[in-house]
């Protein structure tokens, strides 16, 4: 294999405009991948859109920070809040399991974790990758859990690569990126998952490469740039996340940024740029990770793909 790209498009089943535009960027353009959210009310509705695409790809978006838990309220109090929906956000549960150490919260995102991947299992989906929802998987502490339980599940392939969107960056959205907080999240990100990689476990990979966490959201401004680079050895995950807007109003997740972001026209335009993308990426062998752990038994370097 030379290069080989996975277009995953995140937030399956979160509403059902994000599964309608996962779909019909999948039938019309270059989505191979998807990550399945199991914490939401459109779950059931992205179960039935699947039965229409049995060449994508399905992994588990773990959620933490919006919807509410499937395990039992009592067993992972500290998860909720007094409305039933998730209380954390990505800083606060950076803060409160990484430097403050709390082990009991710890232990409740594991049975969360098992309840999120049992769902799926009931339903008939074995998946074949795990990330998470605004980026949780990747807090240390919460990633040795993901990744063993991807040992433990079978699930070859993790979200870890060293991110490349600064050799797409244009410009003209340096701007943007600063004021959107951009750089800020790419490093940090970037930083936690060179600190997680050595953590992942024999029989669990990644793709070696992740376009974006810099234009995260806005993966339409980079698209043109990323399909003229030359394609890097091995395997590359693009992240992605299209949908119509329109068909996510009235969305209540307990997470206000969530629904904001599902609502936002750049949804739209990140679903034209991933149908627009089938013409530019003649370079690339598009796949998604159930093709790909035919072939990794160990890591993706192990294996000649990076």
């Amino acid at each position: 294999m030379g290069s080989a790209l996975v277009v995953n498009a995140d937030d399956l089943g979160v509403s059902k405009g994000a599964t309608l535009g996962i779909v019909k960027a999948h039938r019309e353009g270059i989505v191979t991948s998807a990550s399945l959210a199991t914490t939401y009310a459109a779950y059931g509705h992205a179960l039935e859109s699947l039965r229409t695409c049995p060449n994508l790809g399905i992994g588990l978006h773990f959620t933490l920070t919006s919807g509410k838990p499937l395990s039992d309220a009592k067993r992972v109090p500290l998860l909720i809040d007094e409305n039933g929906f998730f209380r954390w956000r990505f800083t606060s549960l950076l803060r409160a399991v990484s430097i403050q150490r709390k082990s009991s919260l710890l232990d409740q995102i594991e049975i969360e974790l098992d309840a999120q991947f049992a769902r799926l299992l009931s339903d008939g989906i074995q998946p074949d990758h795990i990330d998470g929802e605004r980026h949780v998987h990747l807090i240390p502490g919460i990633f040795e859990k993901v990744v063993a339980t991807a040992r433990r599940r079978g699930v070859k392939f993790v979200r870890a690569g060293k991110d490349i969107g600064l050799k797409c960056m244009r410009n003209a959205d340096v701007p943007g990126l600063t004021l959107n907080g951009g750089f800020a999240k790419v490093g940090l990100l970037s930083i936690l998952s060179r600190k997680d990689r050595p953590h992942i476990p024999s029989g669990v990979s990644y793709a070696s490469y992740l376009a974006s966490y810099l234009y995260s959201g806005r993966i339409d401004l980079m698209m043109k740039n990323f399909f003229a680079l030359t394609p890097p050895r091995g395997v590359t995950e693009m992240m992605v996340h299209p949908g119509i807007p329109e068909k996510s109003q009235g969305l209540d997740v307990g997470n206000r940024e969530v629904e904001r972001y599902l609502k936002s026209e750049d949804r739209r335009r990140e679903l034209n740029a991933c149908i627009e993308a089938k013409a530019w990426a003649s370079k690339w062998q598009l796949t998604n990770f159930r093709k790909l752990a035919e072939h990794v038994t160990g890591n993706v370097a192990e294996m000649g793909y990076a």
